[in-house]
């Protein structure tokens, strides 16, 4: 994956007096469910982007504030980017969210890597359960959603809301996915929302 995440620059990007050749989202290896469930919540919380209400990877307010995560740098060090180079992050940042939970075999998600939680290695993740939740379950994972301050119409684009379904649907607590790598996880949340649970 890293090998996507570090963008080389034809002319050095200048930043609070210092040069930069490259942008190197390699960090986003290290990012989990929490963190995006966080930038979505810095976003909405400052109230700069109601696009995140609707389309969370649409919006450049969460591609900035994730890309800073990934890159250990204050937000502002992506939001005063040229509109080219910025379009370079947002397409990195979002090939790692651009998972497809249709593609999980039987509704099973294999893991780009096993996943170590409370001890236990977990190579894939068996999604199958979430055909059995009910409204009631829909319910209370619309209220961890709500928990982090972030209301819409849409839930579904909200990742705090996959993790909670997912937890209701395998048995595993919530922290088992928040703390999942971003990559795995946001198959996690894809699968969970897959359409071949609504038809």
């Amino acid at each position: 994956m890293s090998k996507n995440l570090v963008i080389e620059l034809k002319k050095p990007y200048l930043f609070e007096g210092e040069e930069y050749a490259n942008i190197d989202l390699s960090g986003m290896e290290n990012l989990t469910m929490q963190d995006a469930i966080e930038a979505q919540k810095n976003v909405v919380g400052t109230g700069e982007d109601s696009v995140i209400l609707y389309a969370p990877e649409a919006s450049q307010a969460f591609i900035d504030e994730i890309a800073a995560m990934a890159a250990k740098q204050p937000v502002e060090f992506f939001n005063g980017m040229p509109i080219g180079l910025s379009d370079k992050v947002r397409t990195a940042v979002q090939g790692v969210f651009s998972a497809d939970g249709n593609k999980a075999k039987d509704r099973v998600v294999t893991l780009d890597k096993p996943y170590t939680y409370d001890g236990k290695a977990v190579s894939v993740i068996d999604l199958s359960g979430v055909e059995e939740l009910t409204s009631k379950d829909v319910s209370a994972a619309e209220n961890e959603v709500l928990k982090t301050g972030i209301y819409s119409a849409n839930m579904k684009n909200f990742f705090a809301y996959s993790c909670a379904l997912a937890s209701r649907a395998t048995g595993n607590p919530i922290e088992f996915f928040t703390k999942m790598p971003l990559v795995d996880a946001v198959k996690v949340r894809g699968t969970v929302n897959s359409a071949s649970f609504f038809e």
